[in-house]
């Protein structure tokens, strides 16, 4: 079995998230400030937004595949392309993706169209991989 969740994140040691949020018209998926608490005893160094197609309300979102996550995100955030210009400069961005497996034999096939779509975002791609037993 594979899953996949797809965000976008803009994130720095200063970044107001209520800005990107007003830049774009869009509510994040997850937010957090700097100095917001990490645990009981660590604080976050970073500020971050990031969105995967739904408010933060909608919880966690996975997909059966990488393209339908990727193209969800991707049909939403593109006419914001512009916008996000501003933050290009100063601020982290990337478009993190986790692939949760249970099968040590996993693969990931994109295809020329998200491809394409993401060569015209222009931001990096993170696909970070975890294995669980299956249930």
């Amino acid at each position: 079995m594979q899953e996949f969740t797809v965000e976008f994140r803009v994130y720095g040691s200063d970044l107001d998230p209520s800005t990107v949020t007003a830049t774009l018209g869009l509510q994040p998926s997850l937010k957090r400030e700097v100095g917001d608490r990490r645990d009981e005893t660590t604080t976050w160094k970073e500020g971050m937004w990031s969105y995967n197609g739904f408010p933060e309300t909608a919880g966690a979102i996975t997909w059966p595949s990488l393209e339908e996550g990727l193209g969800v995100v991707l049909e939403k955030l593109l006419p914001k392309k512009d916008a996000l210009q501003i933050y290009k400069d100063k601020y982290e961005m990337v478009l993190w993706c986790g692939h949760f497996q249970t099968d040590s034999n996993g693969s990931i096939t994109l295809s020329p169209e998200i491809l394409a779509k993401l060569g015209e975002f222009g931001v990096e791609l993170f696909i970070d991989t975890y294995f669980s037993e299956p249930k």
